[in-house]
């Protein structure tokens, strides 16, 4: 999963900054891997939380949360939360405030969204997805 994590972020990373810091070391060894994973399980989370209890549950399901804007609503919540994810647990590990934090926030702040996107098309046809048919799309 290192790997896996380790690839995505440096990639994607690369794709707007080409200098690597000082302490790179750091983000391959501890922050890439547990941000991403962090980022993965609050993306499911997320999914699970829309399609279980925001669909699902009677009381809820009478405000009509199946809307593709609410869908919206959770997947911008997503992408904040990847934002935060990715400052607090860099900051926690001792990353230097800089230039490559900064576009690993950015980048980060984009694969919490995909992430949910992801999970959203595969879960949204399990059962207890069945009042919101029309999100994702």
């Amino acid at each position: 999963m290192q790997q896996f994590f380790n690839g995505l972020y440096t990639v994607l990373i690369g794709w707007f900054y080409h200098r690597k810091p000082a302490d790179f070391g750091l983000y391959k060894n501890e922050i890439f891997n547990a941000v991403g994973l962090y980022t993965l399980l609050v993306a499911l989370g997320l999914v699970l939380v829309f399609y279980f209890i925001f669909n699902k549950q009677a009381a809820l399901s009478q405000l009509n949360w199946s809307k593709p804007k609410h869908w919206l609503l959770v997947l911008l919540l997503a992408a904040g939360l990847g934002a935060l994810l990715a400052y607090q647990v860099s900051v926690g590990q001792g990353a230097v405030p800089e230039a490559y934090l900064r576009y690993f926030i950015i980048v980060n702040t984009l694969v919490a969204p995909l992430w949910y996107l992801l999970f959203s098309v595969a879960l949204k046809r399990l059962p207890f997805g069945s009042q919101a048919r029309s999100t994702p799309f």
